[in-house]
């Protein structure tokens, strides 16, 4: 207890904001001075070229800032401002966090899968979890299972890098290309789905497929049977499936050498029309009419130039 004659006196000016720390691993992504640097972080650069190594996520900051608290009357209530700003504060920063974490797990999912590429979850201000990666427009390619809680940009010639891909969003996440780190404390799996994996639907199906490979440059001869064969409603025997799917590595292996900095736009609508032709033997309409309407939207003659 303090003698007589001292008295205790309120502060007579408003306490500063609580500095909150920024999150180990965030990159800004535009608007604001990048964090100082941590160890395990990398820079979200997606054009860097996938070299063998392990890294960490690169998270990109959410691009609204947070704010300042309110100023108070100087000597009322200061502490108790104080109490309630901080646990305000703290409420943000863990449902940031909450958020931040699920975007980590949902874009492992795909990098776990295709680690040669860039990829980036975003969520957007309606509440929408989109996936991108940057190989062709927004494109993902096949064989790769999806996070149900996500959704594909649509069809479209499209220019940029990631963050231009996402557009506007309150949280991204993203990973360059060989720096995905599995992570060993996950218990429950991020559930998939195919239905991510929609596009308006193509006419004629079947018919524009067959007519997209027809004297195709660049296409293996035995696409031309299947897809005809598709055409006509006919199976395929299982010989020519595996050839087909042996094709359509060998494929995806010479683009995803390529990337970043010397992909050939022709090779990728070489991709989608076998991703779609393989998708139609295996009587998935749904994933074939993605792959043809992607096709449609970057690969004609004036498209070329600017699939990526």
């Amino acid at each position: 207890m303090p003698p007589p004659t001292q008295q205790m006196v309120a502060p007579t000016s408003t306490p500063s904001a609580p500095i909150v720390p920024s999150a180990p691993s965030a990159t800004p992504i535009s608007g604001s001075p990048p964090p100082p640097p941590t160890s395990g972080s990398a820079p979200v650069h997606p054009s860097a070229r996938g070299a063998p190594g392990v890294g960490q996520p690169a998270a990109m900051v959410r691009q609204p800032a947070m704010s300042t608290l309110a100023q108070s009357p100087p000597g009322v209530g200061t502490q108790s401002v104080l109490a309630t700003a901080g646990g305000a504060t703290a409420g943000a920063m863990s449902a940031d966090a909450t958020a931040q974490t699920r975007l980590q797990r949902l874009v492992a999912v795909a990098a776990s899968q295709q680690p040669r590429l860039a990829w980036a979850v975003g969520e957007r201000p309606d509440d929408t979890t989109v996936l991108v990666t940057d190989l062709a427009s927004g494109w993902i390619p096949p064989g790769i299972e999806i996070p149900a809680a996500v959704t594909f940009l649509e069809p479209a010639r499209r220019r940029g890098d990631l963050e231009t891909l996402l557009g506007e969003v309150k949280l991204a996440t993203a990973i360059e290309p060989g720096r995905y780190r599995p992570e060993s404390d996950v218990d429950e799996p991020v559930p998939t789905s195919p239905r991510p994996r929609r596009a308006p639907e193509v006419e004629e199906l079947s018919w524009e497929l067959s007519q997209a490979t027809h004297w195709r440059d660049g296409l293996p001869r035995l696409a031309h049977t299947p897809a005809r064969a598709a055409a006509r409603g006919a199976g395929v025997l299982e010989s020519e499936a595996e050839q087909l799917h042996n094709e359509l590595t060998k494929l995806a292996d010479r683009v995803l050498d390529r990337y970043p900095d010397d992909v050939d736009p022709a090779d990728i609508g070489n991709w989608q029309l076998l991703a779609a032709i393989e998708a139609l033997v295996n009587k998935d309409k749904a994933v074939a009419n993605y792959h043809l309407a992607w096709f449609i939207a970057c690969n004609t003659a004036a498209a070329e130039g600017v699939v990526r």
